[in-house]
C-alpha cells in the first residue's frame, strides 16, 4: 500500500464495527506494511471492545481484546494515513468537522456497494455475527482494490 502507511476504520463509538474492521482488514493486509486502527466520532471515555464484538471475532481466529476506544481528533490527519469512515453518516460528519477532508474516504465508494451496519447496540450475538461476516467481506473487497491501486500506481 504505497501511498498510505496508516489506515484508520471510523465508526460512530469505535466499539463495535470500527475494531472489527480494523481486525478483520489487518488479516487481509498481513503481508503489507500498513498500520490498521479504529477511531470513534463520539467517544467519551475509554471503553473497552462491546464483549459480543470480541466474541464473534474470537470465534473467528482473531481479537480486538486490548482495543480501547479513542476519538478521531485533527492528529489522526497525518501523511499517509488514510481514513475511512465505514457509513454515510460517519463519512459527513469527517468532512464537516475536520478541514484536511482530502484524507477521508467513504467505504462503500470504495469498494462499489452500499453499506448500512445498522446499529448493533443492544442486539443479539447472533446480529454482531452477521454484521462482522458483511464487514469481513467488505474488508476483503478493500484490501482487492487497494493492491488493485496499488499496481496501477507502482
Amino acid at each position: 500500500m504505497s501511498k498510505y502507511s496508516r489506515v484508520l476504520f471510523v465508526s460512530e463509538a469505535d466499539t463495535g464495527k470500527g475494531p472489527m474492521a480494523a481486525a478483520a482488514f489487518s488479516q487481509y493486509m498481513a503481508t503489507e506494511d500498513v498500520e490498521v486502527d479504529s477511531r470513534g466520532m463520539v467517544v467519551l471515555f475509554p471503553e473497552p471492545i462491546n464483549e459480543k464484538a470480541e466474541a464473534v471475532m474470537v470465534s473467528n481466529g482473531l481479537s480486538q481484546k486490548d482495543h480501547r476506544a479513542k476519538a478521531i481528533t485533527e492528529d489522526d490527519f497525518q501523511e499517509g494515513t488514510a481514513v475511512i469512515a465505514l457509513e454515510r453518516d460517519q463519512y459527513e460528519a469527517l468532512l464537516d468537522k475536520f478541514s484536511d477532508s482530502g484524507r477521508v474516504f467513504l467505504l462503500e465508494e470504495l469498494i462499489g456497494e452500499p453499506v448500512d451496519y445498522g446499529v448493533l447496540n443492544g442486539k443479539e450475538l447472533s446480529d454482531y455475527g452477521r454484521c462482522f461476516e458483511r464487514i469481513r467481506d467488505h474488508m476483503r473487497k478493500l484490501a482487492e482494490y487497494i493492491r488493485t491501486i496499488d499496481k496501477v500506481e507502482g
